[in-house]
């Protein structure tokens, strides 16, 4: 399923990489996640968004890879748009005009042992590192602190810029 082979890839990004663990409960959205995007609501958030990769907890729609994170991809840009342009076949949805980040990724990249949760929780964002995602034994383990998550914004200077 990835687009990228995972061989030495993973051993070339540092275990301080900035990771926005990030939640996705429909198919049609990890399918945008596959063709190289991912969007998030402006209003909504409540972490600071700063990344060098996204990381991906797929809830109970994903059947056998349910409740777990089990895919990253490095972030390449991110930039702001309406819902409208983001998913044109949705122009009656409630959040239309709505205002999102939108998030362009690099290739998906399997991670070798998935996290997953072992009890059932409420996740949306959670900040951590690469080096936790792969050290985890359960999604809990990625809210442990670390000093070592620097304060990078992950749209740079281009957040106006369409992507």
């Amino acid at each position: 399923m990835p687009d990228h082979p995972n061989g030495s890839f993973l051993d070339d990004i540092p275990a301080d990489a900035p990771v926005l663990v990030c939640v996705v409960t429909r198919v049609a959205d990890f399918d945008r996640i596959r063709a190289g995007w991912y969007r998030v609501p402006l209003d909504r958030v409540r972490v600071p968004l700063t990344a060098s990769y996204l990381a991906f907890y797929q809830t109970a729609a994903f059947g056998a890879e349910r409740w777990s994170v089990r895919y990253l991809a490095a972030v390449r840009a991110v930039g702001l748009a309406y819902r409208y342009e983001l998913i044109p076949d949705e122009p009656c949805h409630p959040r239309a005009t709505a205002r999102y980040y939108r998030f362009a990724l690099g290739p998906l990249i399997r991670l070798p042992v998935a996290v997953p949760s072992r009890r059932l929780r409420r996740v949306t964002f959670i900040p951590t590192t690469f080096g936790q995602l792969l050290t985890a034994r359960d999604i809990v383990d990625l809210w442990q602190p670390s000093p070592a998550i620097p304060e990078i914004p992950v749209w740079g200077a281009g957040v106006n810029a369409r992507v």
